[in-house]
């Protein structure tokens, strides 16, 4: 995926988790499907060759280490994107309450579309 894919992508988990609040806020009795699956299929998949110089009796334990580090920055990832969903629910609420009605999918739409008419960065 590109950059502006991938930010968009963000916009649209902090979408999905404001559209979750709102239907537990409604009394929703399901909060219903917070859409993150979808939103994140093929965000966080990505391939990699390793053309290195390593001998092949030891490509297993290369390959075991690569994998443990890549999840351990996949955990670590995944716990700031937890905090910073919960952050962006905060400010949310403490928008609200200064700015009633305002409409703040309509604010993430303006700002992923923002986001697609950028030039690419450098």
């Amino acid at each position: 995926m590109e950059d502006t894919d991938l930010v968009q992508t963000g916009i649209g988990l902090l979408a999905s988790v404001y559209r979750l609040r709102q239907n537990l806020l409604a009394g929703g009795g399901e909060a219903g499907s917070s859409g993150y699956p979808e939103l994140l299929e093929g965000a966080l998949d990505f391939t990699m060759t390793a053309d290195s110089a390593v001998p092949p009796e030891y490509a297993a334990e290369v390959q075991d280490v690569v994998k443990q580090a890549v999840d351990e920055l996949a955990r670590r990832q995944e716990a700031v994107l937890r905090g910073l969903l919960m952050g962006f629910v905060k400010i949310v609420e403490a928008y609200e309450d200064h700015h009633p009605g305002t409409d703040v999918l309509q604010l993430l739409q303006q700002l992923s579309l923002e986001v697609a008419t950028e030039p690419p960065e450098e």
